[in-house]
């Protein structure tokens, strides 16, 4: 395979994607005029910032302990600009608009939207695998799989909330998301 990622370059791709997701929620927020859906929207940005400091943070301290930055790769325009492969989860198909929300939306469609677009990341991960360079690459995109799967986790606690169930009710039904049948 010609690219491979390091360490360093997948924690780039993951800040990005957290970075877009905050920004797309923020975005979302204010096409809401009322506090409870506008106030989910905030809330769902601030998780996603919150991960994009750990990822940069975690960067960081990987830089500062191996020497190992980023590649700038003249002639791999997609090794040197992860902000490309962090656009792949987050407006791929099924992710509903990328211009985020009209403001008509319910919160239990907010909130499946961002259960789609947090199993799009999940996915996105797994297929991230393929580009390791080495076993400490795959290493660090379990753990950033791990994260999505807490949060997957969460969204579906809040969407069972919303519907009033009792956490038995299959989410995935009303995603769009391939492959998602083994997943916890």
């Amino acid at each position: 395979m010609d690219t491979q990622f390091n360490v360093f370059e997948i924690l780039r791709i993951a800040e990005e994607i957290e970075h877009k997701a905050a920004k797309f929620y923020l975005r979302a927020a204010g096409r809401f005029a009322d506090a409870k859906r506008r106030d989910l929207c905030y809330d769902l940005a601030s998780w996603r910032v919150k991960h994009e400091r750990a990822w940069i943070r975690l960067r960081q301290e990987y830089s500062d302990k191996t020497g190992e930055f980023g590649t700038f790769d003249p002639d791999n325009y997609v090794r040197s600009n992860p902000q490309v492969m962090a656009g792949l989860p987050w407006f791929g198909p099924g992710c509903g608009s990328p211009h985020g929300p009209t403001g008509c939306e319910t919160a239990t469609q907010i909130v499946r939207d961002a259960l789609r677009r947090a199993e799009a990341a999940w996915i996105f991960y797994h297929g991230l695998k393929e580009f390791a360079c080495d076993p400490g690459v795959q290493r660090m995109i379990d753990a950033m799989i791990a994260e999505e799967d807490r949060h997957i986790r969460q969204l579906n606690r809040s969407l069972d909330q919303m519907l009033g169930g009792s956490g038995d009710s299959d989410r995935r039904a009303h995603s769009d998301s391939a492959g998602m049948a083994n997943h916890p």
